[in-house]
């Protein structure tokens, strides 16, 4: 499945771990070329434990493992795992063979709202996982796209995970019943995109094959960005954007 080291590659076999791990909530993801690391966050609930402690048999680290094992039977690589306890908080490495994918999973006491730069964390956090799965899966299509209209190597790209506040949020939250409140999410997924390896051929085509492209910020400080998958991208600044025409539009 990794075919070889690319980003495209990286992201593909990425998405497939963020399936296999279901709802946990992606703190962190940076790309390096064809280097990918995950933060995945357990599920709130669960009960913590100090460094030095004995694993129990119940553990929700056992638990992630079997999930990430069921999946190197059908789509991801196999995976190897290494139990950190030298620091406060316990944490599950996670490497898959054959790639340069990584991710790190931690116990939801030490993921804090301010690590994400939201006001609090809560159930708004189970509709992040799906939303960043989709724009992964869509940014991994346009740069085999890419490769396959530009030729040349394997386009390399540098791609990582913010989030930022929601504009709307305080008047949405404002007007919101007490239940509902927890749900509604005080900061976005957004990711910040450069090119790390890419001819001018591929740069052309890549950004042609973007749709819903704009500035965003103020002068002098304005970048491009897109939506992708409903997401924000901040684009490699000095691009000259030439949105990609919808089917039907007239030219």
């Amino acid at each position: 499945m990794t075919g070889g080291a690319s980003s495209h590659n990286a992201l593909v076999v990425g998405s497939a771990l963020m399936g296999g791990l279901g709802s946990l909530f992606p703190a962190g993801l940076k790309l390096t070329g064809d280097r990918l690391e995950f933060v995945f966050v357990l599920p709130d609930g669960r009960n913590g434990r100090h460094a030095g402690d004995p694993e129990p048999s119940d553990h929700p680290f056992v638990a992630v493992k079997e999930r990430i094992r069921l999946g190197a039977e059908t789509s991801v690589p196999l995976p190897r795992f290494f139990l950190d306890t030298d620091s406060r908080w316990t944490r599950l490495h996670v490497e898959l063979t054959g790639t340069a994918v990584r991710a790190v999973i931690v116990l939801p006491d030490e993921l804090t709202a301010q690590s994400v730069n939201a006001p609090f964390l809560g159930w708004w956090q189970d509709q992040v996982p799906g939303s960043v799965r989709l724009a992964v899966d869509e940014i991994a299509r346009i740069l085999a796209r890419c490769r396959h209209r530009a030729g040349g190597p394997e386009p390399l790209i540098d791609l990582e995970l913010n989030y930022v506040p929601d504009r709307n949020f305080e008047t949405v939250f404002a007007r919101a019943h007490e239940p509902v409140r927890p749900f509604i999410a005080p900061v976005r997924p957004a990711f910040k995109m450069r090119w790390h390896a890419v001819t001018p051929a591929q740069r052309k085509a890549f950004t042609d094959d973007l749709i819903d492209v704009t500035t965003a910020g103020w002068w002098p400080r304005r970048r491009p960005t897109a939506t992708i998958m409903g997401l924000e991208v901040e684009l490699p600044p000095g691009l000259l954007l030439r949105p990609r025409a919808l089917p039907g539009a007239a030219r």
